[in-house]
């Protein structure tokens, strides 16, 4: 590993007490070699205090005896040894050491010459046999003067880098010249050493000059290029140092041909290809480093007994297969390090055979199975098999035989059972990681806790019960406690806490722990830097004005109300990150000032007012689901000039986005949705997206057009405007944001043709375009637009023509998956962002599923949806539509389709949802779909369908509903029993079209396609209708089929009314709907409060509001209502208790609101309730229902 110059100098003190005292009582100095080194000594600039040979140079003494002085039986000077003196000066001046004549020894190793360049003068020591001069601190071109000490046998000339730049360097002499001479040379180390020379120089300048080289290291010399063939003339060589140099190349097959190999470092040397298997065969060979070169291939071969391997590391590479049980026959092993690779299987039993080893890392891999016993490892003390795919229990592992054991981490697996006390009992254990497993039961308590040395104890994420062990609170040693995500129960006291006086990381989040903070006798250790305690059931915000190293407080979903004290942002000068998401405070305490926080996460409170303006430091800021109101500051982008993540979004606030947004350069996600913003997108926002992943500013009123000003190399990988009042065209700059992967644009006013010219934009994978004025044919579906990652495809409510694609749906390939072969890639949507941690944006979009409007905030990569409904599609359905295996949502409802239903629809096993009704499909209803054993949701009504309905155990399952007013179908669920003509369709019984309007609906505006018009009409028609016939009015062009003002009276004898996209509701009075049952205006932009004359409605069983921008408070209810749909809309207040007296009410979505109430544990009573929905509003407390 690479170290920094400046750490090493810090070392140096320490390492001196290790430095060789090199005193032989050979004969007696000569005076002149004594006058010789009392000159040099004078000539240094060295620290006294930390010098362990110049300091004890006297005068008085012979120098023979002097420390790091060894002279020959004459009393010549012959080795001398200043390494560690802290010499920072002087040497070029050292006539009294160029003029040590018979010197054959010199090292200088490990002192600080501040960068100045190596003594040229060093030439005249033409007997050096050894001279070591590494990491002294010299820098600068290496003198040509050095390649004539033509004597040399041993040259190390290795250094540190600095900041990623080598000190020394080889231009003038080039490598060549600085060893054609030194014919004599057994060892040669000039690791980090600027050589930039190709693999044909420096191997053919090693093999035509040094035959007798044994030792060649070269580590970080800047190397390139291919080992030439040439190195293997070098028969002597043991020790092969090349690792962190660009070779990208393979790895050579004559490295095993070597006779006398030891020692190959090879590691981030970017090789690619297969491991020559020969290499782990060689019979000399102790140490083998090929790690960190991730395009190398290969598997393990089986290793035969008589191979010497010390260290086998293969870390980092792309090694795949199975540990073979020969494993076992290398029993010199001590150290095997196979992390990052690609193994597989189970770890071999055969390891409990390798009695040296000393370190074992397995890490990151999937290895299988159970651990293995390693109780001959008698002496192993570092053990890693994390993130790993291991199971069972870690019981039989006979820890008391491992005693050595000093670093122990299981984590990131599925290893399950108990704790053995054993573990714990482990005399010199300082690290035990076994989070992220299966672990449950009790926690054992510590033997002998207040001796022990255990620095790190993680225990998070597992099934741990019952209440923390108190030995833990005796662990004197430990740093590091993380108990978070587990089952721990019981009261924790800040007393206990106190005595862990090392304790920098505490994490008790996500139990069932109550942490009592209260009383100020006692604060937490003095050393907490971190401490993260969500979900720990605080009432109050502990006291913290004494901890001045805190830099990571998380206090997220307790039960802390009130005021954010002023105090908290003055805790410490290192104070970095504070997380008070998820409580119920109410405001900012004044006066305040926020410190340069890089982390600011105070979402999903109460706060109100205006929002605080974060210091220009900050990194993430996150103040969405709270009460702020007001306008966003019009020179907010002056305070986010460091900031990646920013959100505002389920707020109150109101105005326009600033222009000064555009000034925060560096953000990456941007989300201001569901405020009651208005005005234009500022179009700098859109210019600007080169660095913004996400722009997300769906919900609001904001209106005008798109600009057309997408950059070139746009960034952007989530887009969402969904629910606004846009108009115009998508832009075709759009086109340039090739990564991305949500495009939301639904429930707008947009007016354009299919966006064909999003076909390169290959990464899509969620196209909502639904609710708005789309029109014309998808046509280029079917020839040069190709969507492999494609999951949601809605672009239902709109006016598309045209035949549904054909070819195009082939390649959509997302939605061909198998499930079994998808679900080991289940993730979500989401859009990563601070690359060193692990936060990330959560994508969010709003499909139609099961009849209900639903809000995916975790968009699952499993799951599938085409709606095409609402529109004038024609022709039959594709059979290629049964390719989409994967499929879970399908509907084609309420188009002019034809044909026959595809048979072929029976291969989509994983279907939940799929509706045709509402078009003219004929024939039968195939067989193959009584097999969708995963269907819920079925509506196959108003079609030309005839014949048996095919009988099988999920067909029966539904209700007549979804079959009628096919007149032609028979049998059950039907009444009408199968005759032998039963396969004819009557014609249907006329009806004027003033009759059929007048009982089914009101729709007002021009050019709307039939959209969810009559969706629930069915089930309480009082007269037979032909609904073909509506289909036909609603696609005319007539500006309304009931003008409301003469009309309205007539409307109390109405029992369904479905109202498309009006503006708002004064149009008529719903309290004078005194019979109807069936209300549905959802979709449409209506603004305003909700009329209190509802109540009226005493027949109402269904009522769907949703998607409007209906505001105020929630009306009284009705006794007769069944399903209440209110999600996504600006109502305020609380839920009405009236609600309790809906004694049939099975579904309530109030979700996606700014409803401030606690939760309406009142409704407990109405037993017939299936679904409540309260997602994304400002409920708060517990939801204790006694």
């Amino acid at each position: 590993m690479r170290i920094q110059l400046q750490s090493w100098l810090l070392f140096i003190p320490f390492l001196a007490i290790f430095a060789i005292n090199m005193v032989l009582v050979s004969g007696q100095c000569q005076s002149d070699q004594q006058s010789l080194l009392l000159q040099l000594k004078s000539s240094l600039k060295f620290d006294v205090n930390q010098s362990v040979h110049l300091v004890k140079w006297s005068q008085n003494t012979d120098c023979c005896n002097w420390s790091g002085v060894v002279c020959n039986v004459g009393g010549l000077v012959t080795r001398l040894n200043l390494s560690f003196e802290s010499i920072s000066g002087g040497i070029e001046n050292s006539t009294g050491l160029f003029n040590l004549q018979h010197l054959q020894s010199l090292d200088l190793s490990f002192n600080r010459f501040n960068l100045s360049r190596i003594p040229s003068r060093l030439a005249n020591l033409t007997n050096l046999r050894y001279l070591n001069l590494s990491n002294a601190g010299f820098a600068g071109q290496i003198p040509v003067e050095i390649s004539s000490l033509t004597r040399l046998v041993t040259l190390d000339l290795s250094t540190l880098s600095l900041f990623g730049s080598a000190l020394l360097k080889l231009e003038n002499p080039k490598f060549k010249e600085l060893v054609q001479d030194l014919r004599e040379l057994r060892e040669l180390y000039l690791d980090s050493v600027n050589i930039s020379a190709q693999g044909s120089e420096w191997c053919q300048a090693l093999s035509s000059s040094l035959p007798n080289l044994q030792v060649l290291s070269l580590s970080s010399c800047f190397l390139s290029g291919s080992i030439h063939s040439s190195l293997a003339d070098l028969h002597s060589l043991s020790v092969i140092r090349l690792d962190r140099n660009n070779l990208s190349s393979t790895v050579p097959e004559f490295l095993a041909d070597f006779p006398n190999l030891t020692s190959l470092f090879l590691g981030f040397c970017g090789l690619y290809g297969k491991i020559p298997k020969t290499l782990l065969h060689v019979p000399s060979i102790q140490t083998l480093d090929l790690s960190n070169n991730e395009l190398l291939q290969g598997s393990l071969p089986e290793f035969p007994q008589n191979l010497s391997l010390r260290t086998l590391i293969l870390e980092g590479t792309s090694l795949s297969g199975t540990i073979p049980d020969s494993i076992g026959n290398l029993k010199n092993l001590s150290r095997i390090e196979f992390a990052f690779c690609k193994f597989t299987g189970p770890i071999p039993s055969s390891m409990a055979n390798l009695s040296q080893l000393v370190l074992l890392d397995l890490s990151s891999n999937k290895f299988t199975g159970p651990i293995p016993s390693l109780h001959m490892s008698k002496n192993l003390n570092h053990l890693d098999l994390s993130n790993n795919v291991l199971t069972g229990g870690i019981s039989s592992t006979k820890w008391e035989q491992l005693l050595n054991l000093v670093h122990v981490d299981l984590s990131h697996n599925s290893l399950s059972g108990s704790i053995p006390k054993s573990l714990f009992a482990l005399p010199w254990l300082q690290h035990l990681q076994l989070a992220y497993n299966q672990f449950d039961g009790q926690v054992p308590e510590f033997l002998n806790a207040s001796s022990s040395l255990l620095q790190t104890l993680d225990l998070r994420s597992n099934k741990f019960k019952g209440p923390i062990p108190m030995s833990v609170f005796e662990l004197k040693q430990l740093t590091i406690l993380l108990l978070s995500s587990n089952k721990f129960n019981g009261t924790v006291h800040l007393d206990a806490i106190q005595r862990l006086r090392n304790l920098t990381n505490l994490d008790l989040s996500f139990n069932s722990l109550a942490v009592d903070v209260s009383g100020s006798d006692f604060s937490f250790p003095p050393q907490i830097s971190t401490l993260r305690l969500a979900s720990c059931k605080l009432n109050m915000i502990p006291n913290l004005r004494n901890q001045s190293l805190l830099f990571h407080l998380d206090l997220s979903n307790n039960q802390i109300s009130g005021e954010i004290p002023n105090w908290i942002w003055q805790v410490g000068d290192h104070f970095q990150q504070l997380n008070l998401s998820h409580n119920s405070l109410v405001g900012l305490q004044e006066p305040f000032s926020i410190p340069p926080l890089s982390v600011l996460d105070l979402h999903s409170n109460q706060l109100e007012g205006k929002i605080p303006l974060p210091t220009p430091f900050a990194v993430y800021v996150d103040y969405s689901n709270n009460n702020f109101s007001y306008s966003i500051p019009h020179d907010i982008g002056n305070f986010l000039s460091t900031t990646i993540f920013f959100s505002l979004s389920n707020n109150r606030l109101t105005g326009v986005i600033p222009d000064t947004i555009c000034n925060a350069t560096n953000l990456q996600v941007l989300d201001l949705s569901s405020n009651n913003l208005s005005g234009s997108i500022p179009t700098c926002l859109i210019q600007s997206s080169q660095n913004l992943g996400v722009l997300n500013v769906r919900r609001n009123s904001l209106n005008g057009t798109i600009l057309d000003k997408f950059p070139a190399n746009c960034g952007l990988q989530t887009l969402n405007m969904n629910g606004n009042q846009l108009e115009g065209i998508i832009p075709k700059s759009l086109a340039h944001c090739r990564v991305l992967e949500v495009l939301d644009l639904g429930n707008n006013h947009i007016n354009d043709a299919f966006p064909c010219w999003l076909k390169n934009v290959s990464s899509l994978r969620v196209l909502v375009l639904r609710s708005n004025r789309f029109n014309g044919n998808i046509n280029c579906l079917e020839h040069d637009v190709s969507w492999p990652q494609l999951q949601i495809f809605d672009l239902g409510s709109n006016n598309f023509t045209g035949r549904l694609p054909q070819k195009g749906l082939t390649t959509w390939e997302a939605m061909m998956v198998d499930e079994d072969k998808a679900q080991p890639q289940l993730e979500h949507l989401r859009f990563g962002f601070l690359a060193l941690s692990e936060l990330y944006y959560q994508d969010a979009v709003t499909v139609t599923s099961k009849g209900l409007e639903m809000e995916l905030v975790k968009i699952i990569t499993l799951f599938t949806s085409v709606d095409l409904s609402c529109n004038n599609f024609q022709g039959p359905i594709p059979e290629e539509i049964g390719l989409l295996k994967s499929l879970h949502v399908l509907n084609f409802s309420h188009n002019a389709l034809i044909g026959s239903i595809p048979s072929s629809i029976g291969n989509l096993r994983q279907l939940e949802s799929l509706d045709l009704s509402m078009n003219s499909i004929s024939g039968e209803i195939p067989a193959q779909l009584a097999g969708l054993n995963f269907l819920s949701v079925l509506n196959l009504s108003y079609n030309h369908l005839v014949g048996r309905i095919p009988s099988g155990s999920q067909l029966q399952l539904f209700s007549s509903t979804v079959f009628e007013g096919n007149d032609g179908l028979c049998g059950f669920p039907l009444t009408n029993n199968c005759t032998a003509n039963s396969s004819e369709l009557p014609p249907p019984i006329p009806a004027s079209s003033n009759e059929f309007v007048q009982q089914v609906l009101i729709a007002i505006g021009a050019g709307f396609g039939i959209g969810f018009v009559v969706a629930v009409a069915s089930p309480i028609f009082s007269k037979q209708v032909d609904i073909r016939k509506i289909r036909k009015l609603l696609h005319s062009d007539q500006q309304s089929f009931v003008t409301p003002n003469d009309k309205q009276p007539h409307l109390q004898f109405y029992h369904v009314v479905r109202l498309v996209r009006n503006q708002s509701t004064d149009c008529y009075s719903s309290g004078n709907l005194k019979s109807l049952s069936k209300l549905d205006p959802g979709g449409c932009n209506f603004t305003g409060p909700l009329p209190t004359s509802m109540a009226n409605l005493t027949q109402l069983e269904y009522l769907d509001l949703s998607s409007n921008n209906f505001s105020g408070p929630i009306p009284s209810f009705i006794q007769q209502l069944g399903s209440q749909i209110m999600n996504g809309n600006q109502q305020e207040g609380l839920v009405p208790k009236s609600l309790s007296n809906c004694a049939k009410l099975e579904v309530s979505d109030l979700g996606n609101n700014k409803i401030n109430d606690a939760f309406p544990c009142w409704l407990k009573d109405v037993s017939s309730l299936h679904a409540l929905v309260l997602l994304s509003n400002k409920f708060y407390g517990d939801i204790s229902i006694s």
